[in-house]
């Protein structure tokens, strides 16, 4: 919900910043761009520890925590009377620390890395140089988990997995001049539930264990993009 409010904010902000311009200018949205943005996203993860050795399956946690994913973009806009149609590929990254949770002795933790996603967006042109729209999209998350033993150290294993999902957002973008714009934009991604498995050698006991994660992602985003 603070993420839904903060691009809330955003949007009313952008929205008085166009009516205080006077008349607008007409521009084409037609064409290619580029981009950066900043994201400020809250990563949820359900972990889940599934029959297994013996052991029936359980809760194991549920943690989560805000990180930033500075990202890059790229897309095309096909503008239709006052409808604007639009592709983006985006990628993001963040060198945040993981979010973890004790389990007894052991510190498990995960932590989003890298995102690229390929959305479609419809927008409506409010005025010729304020677009609001919406977009859906695929998303490939790389993760990365660990499981340590804090107290004697007989644990310790790091798996790198990809995770896939889809994404829905809702922003507005103003033109600033002919070839500048920015763009402020809430998005939630949703990953399908995936498990992962850590090895942590024959002399250990347990050799190794296995999870389920379910993670999703909230992330508002503001930046520019430069327009061909």
């Amino acid at each position: 919900m603070r993420l839904a409010a903060l691009s809330v904010l955003a949007v009313m902000s952008a929205t008085a910043l166009a009516r205080a311009e006077g008349p607008s200018v007409e521009r084409s949205w037609t064409g290619a761009y580029v981009g950066a943005g900043l994201d400020v996203g809250y990563l949820s993860t359900d972990q889940y520890s599934p029959p297994q050795q013996g052991y029936g399956g359980y809760e194991a946690a549920a943690y989560a925590g805000w990180h930033p994913y500075p990202s890059l973009q790229a897309g095309f806009d096909l503008q239709l009377d006052q409808a604007v149609l639009g592709l983006r590929l985006q990628h993001s990254v963040t060198n945040s620390d993981g979010d973890s949770f004790m389990k007894v002795d052991e510190l498990v933790s995960s932590n989003a890395t890298a995102l690229t996603s390929l959305s479609a967006r419809a927008g409506y042109l409010f005025q010729s140089q304020l677009l609001g729209y919406v977009s859906a999209g695929v998303v490939a998350g790389q993760f990365n988990y660990g499981s340590v033993d804090e107290r004697w150290g007989l644990v310790a294993d790091s798996v790198d997995a990809i995770r896939n999902g889809w994404s829905i957002g809702a922003g507005l973008e103003h033109r600033l001049t002919d070839t500048v714009s920015v763009f402020t934009e809430y998005t939630h991604v949703q990953f399908q539930t995936a498990s992962t498995s850590f090895d942590y050698g024959p002399d250990a006991l347990p050799p190794g264990w296995t999870y389920d994660y379910t993670h999703s992602l909230g992330t508002v985003q503001a930046g520019l993009n430069f327009r061909f």
